[in-house]
């Protein structure tokens, strides 16, 4: 087994339970609708959480062909990077419904929104990895892009308005889409 299926036995299992709990939470939202009130804005912001833990797994690909040799140093700042992920993936839903009071928007206001803290580390964590893997250039096209998609998470943080959250949301979107579609590698490749 080589160092590098070793390590990613760690961080799949990190990710992997971040994932388990998002999706369990979307299905006890769903369930317990009608007692407590649905807002788009949790599972919006669930869904990005959920499609940035499957980028995590083949960017980490990426990485491995560009690092020789793994050290504790790289492996820890992914690990804290899978650490980030799995943070924002627990909170942006609660685990009980029920234990939410006025459904999930208030939900969101006072705890949810934390997970886009967590988000936005994740997203700026991957400065250092994208620079060592762009020759030590830290000012690259996905470095640009996480920034700008971290101060739109921030945005959002920061807001109690709709029309904030939308337009926020929709941005990140927008900048998430062109990246996936553009600038990060493509899945197996």
């Amino acid at each position: 087994m080589s160092k590098f299926e070793i390590i990613t036995i760690t961080l799949s299992f990190i990710i992997g339970l971040g994932v388990a709990q998002l999706l369990s939470s979307f299905g006890a939202a769903v369930r317990e609708r009608l007692e407590h009130p649905l807002h788009w804005m949790p599972f919006a912001w669930g869904l990005v959480i959920l499609l940035l833990s499957i980028q995590f797994w083949f960017a980490l690909f990426d990485l491995d062909s560009v690092l020789s040799d793994w050290s504790w140093l790289w492996y820890l700042q992914i690990l804290a990077l899978a650490i980030a992920l799995f943070l924002a993936g627990t909170l942006i839903l609660p685990t009980r419904v029920s234990s939410s009071k006025g459904g999930l928007r208030e939900d969101f206001i006072a705890h949810g929104r934390y997970a886009l803290l967590a988000l936005s580390a994740y997203l700026l964590g991957w400065l250092p990895p994208n620079a060592r893997m762009n020759d030590g250039n830290l000012i690259t096209e996905p470095n640009v892009l996480n920034v700008a998609m971290a101060i739109v998470t921030l945005i959002v943080f920061k807001s109690r308005s709709n029309r904030t959250w939308l337009a926020s949301t929709l941005v990140f979107y927008l900048i998430f889409l062109y990246a996936v579609l553009f600038v990060y590698s493509a899945p197996g490749a």
